[in-house]
């Protein structure tokens, strides 16, 4: 099946987040243009995430919502065990978690962060949230009107990455028809501080989850289609129709 000849796709996550879905959507026939909008920094000084960890007990939990998050717990704890269970948003950071050598005691059923504060199992100690220092509110809110004793912390940094050139997205998002992946409200915001607000605004979106969609509506005034859950196929099935509204209001 090759619906989606003649697409070219803009990827806003990094690249080597990409290689699942960018193999889906080239079976498909689609072009693809990888346009990192978000980079991830290490803290400069992680003391407060290392003592945060070293205070956990087995009564506790560790919550961690991606690859990232994974990479800034194993810095910090530098060999030492983690002294509480582990709790991941997703297989992709279990899979990270567990080829680090830490074994995830919890995945949620679907990786966004609604669904993980739903479904966490609460301890009867603290539950503490490692997470990017751009990280919405949506989890700890509901873990906190769930009764979560809850704790965050700081564990990366995420920016807009700079020294790309953006030339070819340019050009695209200025045929009018480009359309661009978002998997996060990071991603979005970093879009936008990338190309502009003027070529931003005529992007035809997908969103991976409801989270991301709302700020693509807050932020670019459009209504995203909005992927049914963030696998490869599911999300390329949300390109397919994004590419059928596109060719209808070409029409039109």
């Amino acid at each position: 099946m090759r619906d989606l000849a003649g697409a070219t796709v803009i990827l806003t996550r990094a690249v080597a987040d990409n290689a699942p879905l960018e193999a889906v959507l080239r079976a498909r026939g689609a072009a693809v243009l990888e346009l990192p909008c978000v980079a991830v920094r290490p803290l400069a000084d992680d003391r407060v995430l290392r003592r945060a960890l070293a205070d956990l007990s087995s009564t506790d939990a560790l919550v961690v919502t991606s690859r990232a998050g994974i990479d800034a717990v194993v810095r910090a704890l530098a060999g030492a065990p983690l002294p509480t269970s582990l709790a991941v948003v997703g297989p992709a950071t279990a899979a990270a978690a567990r080829r680090a050598g830490l074994v995830p005691s919890f995945v949620a059923s679907r990786p966004d962060g609604a669904t993980l504060g739903r479904e966490l199992p609460l301890p009867r100690g603290v539950v503490l949230l490692a997470r990017s220092d751009r990280a919405g509110d949506e989890l700890p809110a509901i873990l906190r009107q769930r009764g979560a004793s809850l704790r965050e912390v700081v564990a990366y940094r995420t920016e807009t990455p700079t020294g790309r050139d953006l030339s070819a997205a340019r050009a695209l998002l200025a045929d009018g028809e480009a359309i661009a992946c978002f998997a996060s409200a990071s991603a979005v915001d970093g879009f936008i501080e990338l190309v502009g607000d003027d070529l931003a605004a005529v992007v035809r979106p997908v969103a991976f989850g409801p989270k991301t969609a709302a700020r693509i509506r807050a932020r670019l005034r459009r209504e995203p289609v909005v992927a049914a859950s963030p696998g490869p196929r599911a999300v390329a099935r949300a390109i397919a129709r994004a590419l059928g509204e596109v060719a209808n209001g070409a029409r039109r």
